[in-house]
């Protein structure tokens, strides 16, 4: 049989390919190596990678751990693509010849450049786009319950949150370019389903979850009550507005004075940990002042996967506040592992988690609840914390099944290849 060739390509160095550009083991992007290792041991395609590269030195095409690989020189603060731009992917898609493009997300302009490019190329009927946020619906919440005074406010020459509000803005014009351009998509929830088909009622919605990394696989329903830290939040990210941590913020004060050794654990980019702070570790330095929570607060920085596994089991309770959502990561992460959750009812949440069943949902600029259910938690009456768990848990493991879902990937692109003509 004849095996699939499909070109990805990818808003990051995919962390196992971090060392052949010598650049720091990135560790996000897990859903992408997880999908990426489950199809290589199905042997029914040949992927090709098309990583972004900020340093036009490191560029280079080549072979890594098997995988053709192609960069592409990108500025993630550029407004939109080029010319330049969409003729170095008509390039790459000579070299690699691909039957199918499978782009993974719309976050970022180049995505567009690529479909330019493919349909230069007459592929635009084989291309495949990976939901995973929508920046267009995202710049609606990224300045929630962020004070005017702290929308406009400059610091050492970074932007203001209200200039980075904009540039969501300008990306998701070119987000939106790219959904009226394509005829196939790959979603995962109501939420990102009900956006795209918002764009484009006709587009063709295929469903597949995601695979996790493999850390997550091996220690799933480990989270254990008695091996916990007691009264201890997570928090997976907080680097800017749209996590919400402002709004967790807002709520630790009602928890500490219930719980006054509750203790929040941070992991992702830490917003202080930079010579010059942005206007939003600005604000969040003033609320840490403002209700003396800086004793309360450890920031972790980035942490590689068998480190966040061993934050997740550690934590009493994690914590997702965000604004605006799809399907988060890390909300599967840790209900995969069986760690209670609560999680803001934002975007696709609601696909992944039940209320009051498998953990708490909120709306997001709630933190009064958000207090509540958190000490909720921590009371553990009657035992609701292992409960939590293990439906949390058995349900996480029947969505991110990866057999089941590496051949939902693989039907599609059976699917994309019946219907897009090959010329």
């Amino acid at each position: 049989m004849k095996r699939i060739k499909v070109l990805w390509l990818c808003d990051l160095v995919l962390p196992d390919f971090s060392q052949e550009f010598g650049i720091k083991r990135n560790p996000i992007g897990g859903w992408m190596t997880g999908m990426l290792y489950a199809l290589k041991d199905m042997e029914k395609t040949d992927i090709s990678l098309c990583f972004p590269i900020y340093d036009k030195k490191r560029m280079r095409n080549g072979v890594c751990a098997g995988y053709d690989y192609y960069t592409f020189l990108c500025n993630l603060e550029a407004e939109t693509y080029d010319q330049e731009m969409i003729v170095a992917f008509e390039r790459i898609l000579e070299q690699s010849r691909p039957d199918i493009v499978h782009i993974w997300g719309t976050e970022y302009p180049h995505t567009a450049a690529m479909l330019h490019a493919c349909k230069r190329k007459n592929l635009l009927s084989r291309v495949v786009i990976n939901i995973q946020g929508l920046v267009s619906v995202y710049a609606r919440h990224f300045l929630a319950g962020i004070p005017d005074m702290y929308k406009t406010m400059k610091y050492e020459g970074e932007k203001s949150i209200e200039e980075e509000e904009r540039l969501f803005e300008k990306h998701g014009e070119c987000e939106i370019e790219s959904l009226k351009m394509i005829s196939h998509v790959i979603g995962r929830t109501d939420w990102d389903k009900a956006c795209v088909e918002a764009v484009d009622p006709y587009i063709q919605y295929h469903y597949c979850d995601e695979i996790l990394r493999d850390a997550f696989y091996e220690n799933a329903g480990r989270w254990g009550y008695g091996g916990c830290q007691k009264h201890s939040i997570f928090v997976s990210q907080a680097f800017y507005p749209i996590k919400g941590f402002h709004y967790l913020l807002e709520a630790l004060p009602i928890v500490i004075k219930k719980y006054p050794d509750t203790h929040v654990f941070v992991a992702g980019k830490n917003i202080f940990a930079t010579e010059k702070k942005s206007p939003y570790a600005r604000y969040i330095e003033m609320l840490m002042e403002q209700w003396d929570l800086t004793g309360h607060i450890s920031f972790l920085g980035k942490l590689d996967e068998k480190e966040m596994v061993e934050r997740y089991l550690r934590a009493n309770v994690y914590v997702l506040a965000s604004t605006a959502e799809n399907s988060p990561n890390s909300l599967n992460e840790a209900m995969l592992l069986g760690t209670p959750s609560i999680a803001s009812y934002v975007g696709g949440s609601g696909n992944r988690l039940e209320s009051h069943k498998e953990g708490y949902l909120y709306p997001y600029d709630e933190p009064a609840l958000l207090a509540y259910y958190i000490c909720m938690v921590f009371e553990n009456k009657d035992g609701i914390c292992e409960s939590f768990s293990a439906k949390a848990s058995a349900k996480m493991s029947r969505l991110i099944d990866p057999k089941i879902n590496v051949e939902k990937n693989l039907a599609i692109y059976d699917k994309i290849l019946q219907s897009g003509s090959i010329t």
